[in-house]
């Protein structure tokens, strides 16, 4: 049986010496391949739409075109593409303006390899890689705008909505799947049908979103038990 085939990577990083970093890296890494490097936003738009990377690590602090903006463009176009959002240090403003671009999750520089190749794997199985400094801001900020008074339930059905409260406590695909009594592949489609419902493209966006409308409450979550 022949191995499958690896996650094809592309980085965006206008300092050599990370992408020289991130070259060593994927290169000492099993079921990955670098197959792209961009030292601006706009040679990772441009690299994305020739290479359709399966995940893409992507720097917010560049000359020229943001990352946030890079992220935008590509997700505006394929709104399939999986990107992950890394910077060397984070404001709650840079995260929530990255993850509205439809990043599918966002990661500080110095979280380490073991880290990275986790929050790389998480991302590619449809979960939401955030380490828990950045949900914290991520909610804070969401929490503290106006929710609109008229809270729509936008054609979700009582599953679809049981789906967004286990969302807003973190869990992955797999611990939501045993929550509901539900399989994993199952847990995608509840998905797939909330982003088309609430008209956005990735999980992280499912988030934001749920919690602007108010379908998430993150001070009134269901109970996790044991």
């Amino acid at each position: 049986m022949s191995a499958p085939s690896p996650y094809r990577v592309l980085i965006a990083d206008d300092e050599p010496a990370v992408r020289s970093a991130y070259r060593e890296f994927f290169g000492a890494q099993r079921g990955f391949a670098l197959v792209a490097e961009a030292g601006t936003g706009t040679e990772a738009v441009e690299l994305y739409a020739v290479h359709r990377p399966d995940v893409v690590l992507m720097d917010l602090q560049m000359p020229g075109m943001s990352g946030i903006d890079a992220i935008g463009a590509i997700c505006g176009r394929f709104p399939d593409a999986c990107i992950v959002a890394v910077t060397t240090f984070g404001t709650r403003a840079m995260s929530l303006a990255a993850l509205r671009a439809g990043a599918s999750g966002y990661l500080v520089k110095d979280a380490g390899g073991p880290a990275l190749r986790a929050a790389l794997l998480q991302a590619l199985e449809g979960n939401m890689p955030l380490s828990s400094a950045v949900r914290r801001e991520l909610v804070a900020e969401l929490t503290s705008e106006p929710t609109p008074a008229d809270r729509r339930e936008h054609g979700l059905t009582p599953r679809e909505v049981e789906l967004l409260g286990w969302l807003g406590h973190g869990l992955t695909n797999q611990q939501i799947a045993r929550r509901m009594h539900v399989s994993e592949g199952t847990v995608k489609q509840y998905f797939a049908r909330v982003c088309a419902k609430l008209q956005v493209t990735s999980r992280t966006q499912v988030l934001v979103r749920s919690i602007q409308i108010g379908l998430i409450d993150p001070r009134r979550l269901p109970p996790l038990g044991g």
